[in-house]
């Protein structure tokens, strides 16, 4: 009886064992599936560091221009100084914005233009 007893005892403790040793792998295996993640990964960084990534992004993109067009500029005279270079860099990141401003301000007269008799009452329903 003593020995069905220990027998017991060793499956249950392996059985244990087991249980403690999925567990960890599981948070292991979810672990390097966030490690792996890319994507995600780059949206959290996007979302916690907006401002690095602009400065990141106006960086590579100054060092891009100036690789691809420094060779035809080398031979050209430069009529652009630094101040006007950086008014038309700035002016290009604001267009976007601009547009997104006309578009919301289009889409606030055209619904306070509306003659009031095609909007329904407040509390009426429609059906």
């Amino acid at each position: 009886m003593d020995r069905k007893l220990s027998e017991k005892a060793q499956i249950e403790e392996l059985i244990r064992l087991s249980a403690a040793a999925r567990s960890c792998l599981e948070h292991e295996a979810a672990a390097l599936r966030k490690r792996l993640d890319f994507p995600a990964r780059v949206r959290d960084s996007l979302a916690s560091h907006p401002g690095g990534w602009m400065l990141g992004s106006l960086a590579s993109g100054l060092l891009a221009s100036f690789l691809i067009r420094g060779r035809s500029r080398a031979a050209a005279p430069r009529s652009k100084g630094v101040f006007s270079a950086m008014l038309g860099l700035t002016l290009t990141a604001a267009k976007p914005l601009a547009k997104v401003w006309l578009a919301n301000q289009l889409k606030d007269w055209l619904t306070r233009s509306q003659p009031s008799s095609s909007r329904p009452l407040p509390g009426s329903q429609s059906f």
